[in-house]
């Protein structure tokens, strides 16, 4: 899961718990103390990087 986009980790994640276990403790072992601004930024690299290796 390391390596799909952001968006389709929790499309997958929300899937398959359906409700199960703790949401906040997934969250805190998925992105730590990530700021929002920074999960943005990352995501805003990566879309960029997959769009460049679209063009090629």
């Amino acid at each position: 899961m390391k390596h799909l986009e952001p968006h389709k980790v929790l499309r997958f994640w929300a899937a398959c718990q359906l409700g199960k276990g703790d949401y906040l403790k997934l969250k805190e072992q998925l992105f730590g103390q990530e700021s929002v601004a920074r999960l943005y930024e990352k995501v805003r690299i990566y879309e960029e990087k997959s769009k460049d290796q679209e063009s090629k």
